[in-house]
């Protein structure tokens, strides 16, 4: 029986459906197809309210392919988790609900519903961290993968629901996570993207022999052309030490993804989050000493629980003075179950979405600066896909953009000359733009 496989939310999430998917494969081939599926799985998001509507839309989407070759319709992930045994009467067409600690019992579930018509709601504590033995299916094309390397969250942000969503804070072993990037460059992943709740935190809770840094200096021992990028680094753990282990790598793109959140004091504090905009452009300036061409993208929640126009101010004021290379601006959005949701007062909706669209505005103008100053500098890119615009045009990405969330870079490949995709090529920057950065082949 085939399985079809719909993955939403973020690059964890798209993880998780990566291993499981491995992990059912034998029994229950994958198809994208939906026409041909005879069990369908979406694996949802249930982060803020958009990924909640979209996770419920995609449900009913779905559910109308139970009248034609579909037997089972299994919904696992962060909603399954979050309202499982809430909306299980609301959507009867779902055979399934698998939370984010039963995804190793898969296999047991769907074959005792097929065979045994056993339906039904399966949460336990969560605890599962791709530790599937197996080969994993990759989503991302033949190029760059994902790797995560933690599950849960120790950070108690008062906005975030993901600590009740997956649990407490767990590290994949060091020789796991090497052993399984040793895999992917050996069968041709030129960028592997290092993911979890937050990447610093990792080995925490393992023990001084394998922190984060100690993680990275086994990775760049990993033999290949290949680069490593970190996201999701929280501000406090960006250590000298951590900050040397990227100076001093040969595979580790100098990029880091750090989300601020605000910097407003008052609204970090209500937050539960201890820092100032001087000890972030202090953090800021630290790493660019270090990493003087490194490249920076952060993000910011506006409208959240008792922000004023003067504090909204000081995100701006604070833009203009870090010069970020990239940045992503999102609305708060009022959870229920965290404590945020109580707090007073809250902000109206179109005043959040409004502040976030002026964000991005401002920053639109900044990445503009930051990337028409990258010209006549070289670059290595990495070739992705022939432009649809020009034959001899190319889209790739430097160690400045990562995958899906910034810029691209524009190649112009002299007619005759040969390039394939998962290449990596040296290239002239010719000019910039917000979002992109137009160069030539050297």
């Amino acid at each position: 029986m085939k399985a079809g496989w719909i993955s939403l939310g973020c690059p964890k999430n798209q993880t998780d459906t990566e291993y499981m998917i491995g992990l059912l494969a034998e029994r229950f081939p994958p198809t994208s197809d939906p026409h041909e599926a005879e069990i369908l799985i979406i694996n949802t998001c249930s982060f803020i309210q958009p990924a909640t509507q979209e996770s419920l839309d995609t449900i009913v989407e779905f559910a109308r392919y139970k009248q034609g070759k579909c037997k089972l319709l299994v919904v696992t992930g962060c909603l399954a988790q979050r309202f499982g045994v809430k909306v299980q009467k609301l959507l009867p067409e779902v055979d399934l609900w698998v939370g984010t600690g039963e995804y190793s019992r898969l296999p047991e579930l769907i074959t005792e519903a097929l065979e045994q018509k056993r339906t039904g709601v399966y949460l336990d504590n969560p605890g599962w961290v791709g530790m599937v033995q197996g080969k994993r299916s990759i989503s991302t094309g033949n190029i760059t993968a994902y790797l995560k390397i933690a599950e849960g969250c120790n950070n108690r942000c008062l906005f975030c629901i993901i600590p009740q969503l997956r649990g407490k804070y767990r590290s994949r072993s060091l020789v796991q996570l090497r052993t399984e990037v040793e895999g992917l460059v050996a069968d041709g992943i030129k960028e592997v993207v290092l993911v979890a709740q937050d990447t610093t935190a990792y080995g925490e809770d393992l023990g001084p022999a394998q922190l984060f840094p100690d993680l990275l200096a086994a990775l760049d021992e990993i033999a290949g052309d290949f680069w490593i990028r970190i996201l999701y680094t929280y501000p406090s753990r960006l250590t000298a030490e951590l900050l040397n282990a990227i100076k001093n790598s040969s595979h580790i793109c100098h990029y880091l993804d750090i989300p601020l959140q605000h910097v407003a004091p008052g609204v970090l504090k209500a937050m539960g989050r201890k820092a100032s905009a001087e000890s972030y452009l202090e953090l800021i300036s630290r790493i660019r000493k270090t990493l003087p061409d490194v490249a920076i993208r952060s993000t910011f929640l506006l409208g959240y629980p008792g922000e004023e126009e003067e504090d909204f101010q000081k995100v701006l004021d604070f833009l203009h003075q870090a010069r970020l290379d990239w940045v992503g601006a999102f609305p708060y959005y009022r959870e229920a179950g965290t404590a945020a949701a109580r707090l007073k007062p809250q902000v109206h909706h179109s005043t959040r979405k409004r502040r976030a669209k002026e964000i991005m505005i401002t920053q639109q103008k900044i990445s503009l600066e930051k990337n028409k100053s990258q010209k006549g500098r070289n670059l290595r890119v990495l070739l992705e896909k022939r432009s649809t615009r020009e034959p001899n045009l190319w889209i790739g990405r430097s160690y400045r953009e990562a995958p899906e969330i910034d810029g691209l870079v524009e190649i112009q490949v002299p007619p005759g000359r040969v390039v394939r995709e998962g290449e990596f090529v040296e290239t002239r920057v010719l000019d910039g733009q917000p979002y992109e950065v137009q160069t030539k082949l050297v």
